[in-house]
């Protein structure tokens, strides 16, 4: 094995937080009469909140702190039921800790909810480090969290592996001198964000 030390993204690479996002978000705009588009989600969980809200709400700012207050505790109350784990990434990632390596998470997501996930799936105690949002001093691509998190694994970057299914991530990995895979759900994006692997199916991950 090449790798000692493997970084996951958290959505859309290690759990699936669609359905949790959507219950959040739609309840959230509908209470401030702010239209959902279904074909817009993506672009809506991936903008900061404070964008969002001047970009779509036609009231008084005024209103941001209570928008923020709702969106978050109605995903509080949803976290749970509304995630899944990766059938391909709960193997995975078995597998890795049980061969003894060095697993940590670095997400967009907030750190409280994804060790809530963790948890709740069995995973918790497999991952040495997670960097949240909360953390990221500076957002990525710029490897700063990825350094945290290696710091708080005990580990540096040699015999490290990025894993995500980010192009962002595929990023932070190249200027910080880190291999990468990409792990592409649905076939989406293709291979050419340059990683160092490409993958259909993380069950190919232990083997490279």
């Amino acid at each position: 094995m090449v790798y000692q030390n493997y970084i996951f993204d958290f959505g859309s690479t290690v759990a699936d937080l669609t359905n949790g996002y959507r219950i959040a978000y739609t309840t959230a705009f509908q209470h401030f009469d702010m239209p959902f588009d279904v074909s817009k989600e993506k672009e809506y969980y991936g903008m900061p909140l404070d964008v969002l809200f001047s970009k779509y709400h036609r009231g008084c700012t005024c209103m941001y702190r209570d928008f923020v207050t709702m969106l978050m505790s109605t995903y509080d109350r949803n976290v749970i039921a509304g995630t899944t784990i990766y059938a391909d990434a709960g193997r995975c990632i078995a597998m890795l800790h049980g061969i003894g390596c060095r697993l940590g998470i670095v997400s967009d997501s907030y750190e409280q909810h994804i060790h809530q996930i963790l948890g709740e799936f069995g995973l918790g105690k497999m991952f040495s480090s997670v960097v949240g949002a909360e953390r990221m001093a500076l957002r990525r691509p710029h490897p700063y969290c990825l350094d945290l998190c290696l710091r708080e694994m005990g580990s540096e970057r040699t015999n490290t592996l990025v894993v995500s299914s980010n192009p962002k991530d595929i990023e932070m990995g190249r200027q910080a001198g880190v291999d990468t895979a990409f792990i592409d759900r649905g076939g989406a994006i293709g291979p050419d964000c340059g990683p160092t692997y490409y993958l259909e199916t993380l069950d190919r991950l232990p083997f490279i």
